[in-house]
């Protein structure tokens, strides 16, 4: 499992990472409640996963390019505070499972927010934010990320 340091990885026993999986330097990975990045899934440079401390899964031959985040959890406008350092009763947080689908890409800088399926061979285009699941083989873009074509 090549791992290209710098790779910052909080919570690591929360953390598995396949044998055959490649994280690339610059990267940060959240263990919160799980991160499973399966088999021949690629990483790229300055990558974010996990942000707010859920549950993401990254399944077999999704990938990640340069800049791309996955967000897991978030602290609740309800709260009194949004700070992550606040004391626990002043915050409201909320952990989700966020999934990147097997053989799925995020490309440059997209984002995923928490609770987000992203379906098996779909794409989500650079600069793009998924708002709501995206559906098996379909690229979608914008912000937020809305269909544009199939991807087969």
């Amino acid at each position: 499992m090549p791992i290209y340091e710098p790779v910052v990885l909080t919570n690591a026993d929360n953390i598995f990472i396949a044998p055959t999986a490649r994280i690339d330097s610059f990267t940060k990975v959240e263990g919160g409640l799980g991160v499973t990045i399966g088999e021949h899934v690629h990483v790229a440079s300055f990558c974010h996963i996990n942000i707010g401390s859920g549950e993401v899964i990254l399944e077999e031959g999704s990938a990640m390019a340069s800049g791309s985040k996955i967000i897991g959890g978030s602290n609740l406008l309800d709260g009194e505070s949004r700070s992550a350092v606040a004391p626990a009763d002043q915050q409201q947080v909320k952990r989700y499972k966020t999934v990147l689908g097997k053989n799925a890409v995020l490309f440059t800088n997209a984002v995923v927010l928490p609770g987000i399926h992203i379906g098996e061979g779909a794409a989500l285009a650079a600069g793009s934010v998924a708002t709501k699941d995206i559906p098996a083989n379909e690229l979608w873009g914008g912000v937020p990320a809305r269909f544009m074509r199939m991807c087969k």
